[in-house]
């Protein structure tokens, strides 16, 4: 069974409840349907590569990938995966230094991890 068959069934389940009035049916169509959920993101996260599910799922002992959001960057270097990747970034006063990416680089004590998997470390003033 994969996730379609749940969503399919708790569709039916809770068309079924309505048009007949079986308003007690509709709690078990959604539990199916909230089961087809849960399969769907195993099936979803089974099928991620390894990279991208590095990038995305945190490991112990590993720095988070923060987003780009919270961060102001300087002097712009290019794009990957449709965000741009700066040579600075600055935050709350704080400034972080590009050290390359995840991967090819080695990780140090002190970095932090920037969507879409590079490091920054940060300077001292």
């Amino acid at each position: 069974m994969n996730s379609r068959f749940f969503f399919i069934g708790g569709t039916v389940l809770t068309l079924f409840g309505l048009l007949s009035g079986h308003w007690l049916m509709l709690p078990i169509a959604f539990f199916v349907a909230f089961s087809g959920m849960i399969l769907a993101d195993r099936e979803q996260l089974s099928e991620m590569d390894a990279h991208t599910a590095a990038m995305l799922l945190a490991v112990p002992g590993r720095p988070p990938l923060l987003p780009l959001d919270h961060f102001t960057g300087r002097e712009l270097l290019f794009y990957r995966a449709g965000c741009p990747v700066y040579r600075q970034l600055l935050s709350q006063g704080r400034c972080w230094e590009l050290v390359g990416e995840q991967g090819k680089v080695e990780d140090e004590s002190g970095c932090i991890r920037v969507y879409p998997g590079y490091l920054y470390r940060r300077v001292q003033r």
